[in-house]
C-alpha cells in the first residue's frame, strides 16, 4: 500500500511540475507573439508614413498667389501621409475673410495666410506661439 501511495505521490508531483513548465512555455509563446505583433504594427505604421517635410521644402511648394483649393488639397495630402501636422488655424482679420494655418514641420513651423481665393503670405517661425502672435497682430 505504501508503494502505491509513493507512486501516486510521485506521479502527482511530476504532473504538477510538468504543468508549470507548460504554463511557462505558453506564457513565453504569448510574449513572443505579442512582440512580433508590436514589431509588425510598427513597421506597418512606418510604411504608411513618409519622411516629414522641412520648412524649406514646404516653403518651396507653397507660394503667395497659390489657389486656395490647390493649397488645401496639398496640405491635407501631406497631413494624411504624416509629413506635417496642422497645429492651428488663426483668424487674421475681423471680417473673418482671411485665416492663417500654422503647420508643424520637421524643423520648425510655417504660417500660411490666405483669403477666400488664394494664399496671401507664407512665413517661417520657430514656434507655434510666435506664428499665432504674428497673425493675430495683423
Amino acid at each position: 500500500m505504501r508503494k502505491l501511495v509513493y507512486a501516486f505521490s510521485a506521479v502527482m508531483l511530476l504532473t504538477a511540475c510538468g504543468a508549470d513548465d507548460e504554463t511557462d512555455n505558453a506564457s513565453e509563446e504569448v510574449n513572443v507573439e505579442e512582440k512580433n505583433s508590436e514589431e509588425n504594427n510598427s513597421l506597418e505604421g512606418q510604411k504608411g508614413a513618409e519622411k516629414p517635410l522641412s520648412v524649406a521644402e514646404l516653403d518651396d511648394r507653397i507660394d503667395e498667389g497659390m489657389n486656395i483649393d490647390t493649397y488645401s488639397a496639398e496640405v491635407q495630402s501631406w497631413a494624411e501621409k504624416g509629413q506635417l501636422e496642422m497645429e492651428e488655424t488663426v483668424i487674421v482679420d475681423e471680417e473673418n475673410t482671411s485665416s492663417a494655418d500654422i503647420l508643424q514641420l520637421a524643423d520648425g513651423f510655417l504660417g500660411v495666410a490666405y483669403d477666400e481665393k488664394e494664399v496671401t503670405e507664407v512665413k517661417m517661425f520657430q514656434s507655434a506661439e510666435n506664428a499665432k502672435e504674428y497673425f493675430e497682430s495683423l
